[in-house]
């Protein structure tokens, strides 16, 4: 009885408690609604109220000045072009220091001056009445434009355009045929084509193109990728360049669109001197397809270092110039007159060669398969389960490669791989497989698994190279061999190739281990390759042309990869 008496009292303290804390919960929730409600009530916008404007406070307000300085030749102050134009006495293309077609909407007449040079598509001069029809009255945001501007901020920006200069004979360097870029390490994009929602195509909730991932939406995205040749000489110190891409689509019929005209400037850093021929590719996007006329021209920043296209003036039209050897990149004699926009994966790069990362790791795959196989034949094994161990240690190195790289470019990035990552990934299977059983011996497996891997790689890295990923440092050394990283192509530090031999050597020496000593004593030698390559693989590293992320990344991974060495090689001794 007594005993039911003391369970009933823990009973309803328990329920007291948990009553009390249902109250406390209830008082904090009715709280936090009351402060959201009356927060929520404070932060209602202006336009909601019907009291005028609150002139005793900036809250819920956005100041905007604006300086008069610029100055026109006519006009009261007369000092010429003063802030328009680099030289007061003109503008024109070579002058010019603005990017921003002005809203000329609310001026009169008499408040407008002329811009020689510039027209709009209607033949007027610009700016005459750049924001009506014959009437004067303003037009919606697809209105006339002078030639070569087209709506910024897509429109937003009533009557602001990007400008592009007229094309002339003077204005036209040389240039090569086009080719595709991609962002290289230490550089800036000082500009991009923009274009007004009018020129593209409306689309409703159930387009099936609002489902198109954006990786998939830029690779079939019809482009513009033309090159710019310079000479960057053979001493002095690093330098940067800019230039300015400008075009107009030649087969436009009827009215010309936003998207019929673009001017784009490209701006790197840290060419070389010794380096070149220097190439840099301009990506263009959000333009119309077909034929377009481009031109490109160095634009001087102060305090910069001088430089010459190339070939030099004076050049031989027939003549034939490559970049230095042993690579047989040709460069262009003359500019092309017109060049056709493609999707990326059919654009043109000087030095890049579309598919073949993809053809080479391919083919390391199936050559590292098959060397497992004959490793496994050779020592009387069953093939069927160490082999499917192996098919699953690749998936899970395509899966640790993306996964590395998405992690190093903290989410940001998602369109590369990365080989550390694959390597992990293998590893982690090939372990898993070796302590779970493959079938066969754990050490006979990691034996004929390393060479094969690691020879694999040796295959399939030099796609690295060719597809501009993975870049080398610009060196002007004669060991540097020319390349691109599809945006800036000079000599570089090899470090994909380099990166190749380690492989091909550490898994040539795991390969001679294993058939001298057996598959089954040769298990320690898998350690020993995969730590070689890996420490080998930090100092080649320090070649690459993009910065680490984290500055530690590789002394702790070299500690790790050479403490596995001195473990590998004591066991295998052993």
């Amino acid at each position: 009885m007594a005993f039911n008496e003391a369970l009933a009292e823990r009973i309803r303290q328990r329920l007291a408690r948990r009553k009390h804390a249902v109250s406390v919960l209830g008082l904090v929730l009715t709280v936090t609604m009351v402060t959201a409600l009356v927060g929520a009530a404070d932060e209602q916008p202006l336009a909601k109220q019907e009291a005028g404007i609150d002139a005793t406070s900036l809250r819920h307000k956005v100041l905007c000045g604006y300086q008069g300085w610029f100055r026109c030749p006519d006009d009261p102050a007369k000092e010429g072009w003063r802030h328009w134009s680099r030289d007061a006495k003109k503008i024109g293309p070579d002058s010019l220091t603005f990017e921003m077609w002005p809203d000329m909407t609310e001026y009169d007449d008499e408040e407008q001056y002329p811009a020689p040079g510039f027209t709009y598509p209607d033949g007027k001069a610009a700016p005459d009445s750049p924001a009506g029809g014959g009437d004067g009255q303003p037009v919606p945001d697809s209105q006339d434009l002078p030639a070569g501007l087209t709506s910024a901020s897509n429109g937003r920006d009533r009557g602001a355009a990007r400008l592009i200069p007229p094309m002339t004979a003077s204005t036209a360097p040389t240039m090569s045929p086009p080719a595709a870029s991609a962002v290289p390490a230490r550089s800036r994009r000082k500009a991009e084509a923009e274009a007004a929602p009018a020129a593209e195509p409306e689309t409703t909730p159930g387009d099936p193109t609002d489902d198109v991932p954006k990786w998939a939406a830029k690779a079939v995205e019809e482009l513009l990728t033309p090159t710019y040749w310079l000479d960057p000489g053979e001493s002095g110190e690093p330098f940067s360049a800019t230039i300015r891409f400008s075009g107009r689509r030649t087969d436009v019929t009827g009215k010309p669109q936003p998207r019929d005209s673009f001017w784009q400037e490209e701006t790197v850093d840290g060419i070389i001197p010794g380096s070149g021929p220097v190439a840099i590719t301009a990506e263009v996007r959000g333009i119309n397809p077909g034929d377009w006329a481009v031109t490109a021209r160095s634009v001087a920043r102060t305090g910069g270092r001088s430089y010459r296209s190339y070939p030099p003036p004076g050049h031989d039209p027939a003549g034939v110039y490559r970049v230095p050897p042993p690579r047989r990149v040709e460069v262009p004699a003359d500019a092309a007159p017109t060049l056709r926009t493609s999707t990326l994966l059919r654009s043109k790069v000087p030095g890049v060669i579309r598919f073949a990362y993809a053809t080479l790791v391919g083919l390391g795959v199936l050559i590292g398969l098959g060397l497992e196989a004959l490793l496994l034949s050779h020592g009387h094994y069953t093939l069927f389960r160490p082999m499917l161990f192996s098919v699953i240690a690749i998936i899970a190195g395509v899966i640790g490669g993306k996964t590395w790289y998405i992690a190093v470019h903290r989410g940001k990035k998602f369109d590369g791989w990365c080989i550390q990552g694959f390597v992990a990934g293998a590893a982690v299977v090939v372990a898993a497989a070796a302590l779970a059983g493959p079938g066969i011996p754990a050490g006979a497996y990691l034996a004929a698994a390393a060479p094969a891997l690691l020879i694999g790689m040796s295959i399939g890295r030099p796609g690295c190279f060719w597809a501009g990923c993975c870049t080398g440092r610009p060196t002007a050394a004669r060991w540097g061999v020319w390349s691109s990283d599809r945006r800036l192509g000079c000599r570089r530090a090899p470090a994909q190739l380099l990166e190749a031999l380690s492989a091909l050597i550490s898994g040539g020496a795991v390969l001679i281990v294993v058939l001298v000593d057996g598959l089954a004593r040769s298990g320690p030698v898998a350690v020993v390759g995969l730590a070689a390559y890996t420490l080998a693989r930090q100092f080649i590293l320090g070649l690459r042309a993009e910065p680490r992320v984290w500055p530690y990344g590789r002394r702790l991974t070299g500690a790790i990869a050479a403490l596995a060495l001195i473990t590998g090689i004591v066991l295998l001794i052993k």
